[in-house]
């Protein structure tokens, strides 16, 4: 059996057949789908991260906003409390000013002025009186 008689009956398959351009057209595409696919994922990842950290950053400055506010909002209603407080007390002030009773107890006691013919006499506080309100502080 001659052996060169056997290859010339052989027929070679080419590598450029028209199936094997079409599986490397194919599989090009492929590839080539992949990575659009990939830089599209990409480029979505980061255009949503950076819509999150805007949003993080525009949620952050609101909680700050918000507290700065509550602390604020807080103050002014002592203060509201405070400023209440006084006018009931100038309130009670005025009522007492326009009773003849009250203004002559208050020229008495700050002022030291009598009734004719009176005499005011100020009486120390005893050593005794004093040494009980130390204790008590």
């Amino acid at each position: 059996m001659p052996k060169s008689n056997d290859r010339e009956k052989v027929t070679t398959i080419h590598k450029d057949k028209p199936f094997d351009k079409e599986q490397k057209r194919l599989q090009m595409r492929e590839e080539r789908r992949r990575r659009g696919l990939k830089r599209r994922l990409i480029f979505i990842g980061i255009v949503g991260a950076f819509v999150i950290v805007f949003a993080a950053v525009g949620l952050i400055s609101q909680k700050s906003m918000i507290d700065a506010n509550d602390q604020e909002q807080e103050q002014l209603e002592e203060r509201y409390a405070e400023l209440m407080e006084e006018q009931k007390q100038l309130e009670q002030d005025i009522v007492n000013y326009n009773d003849i009773d009250y203004i002559a107890e208050v020229a008495r006691r700050d002022l030291y002025l009598t009734k004719p013919g009176e005499t005011i006499f100020k009486v120390p506080e005893s050593h005794d009186d004093q040494e009980e309100d130390e204790e008590d502080d």
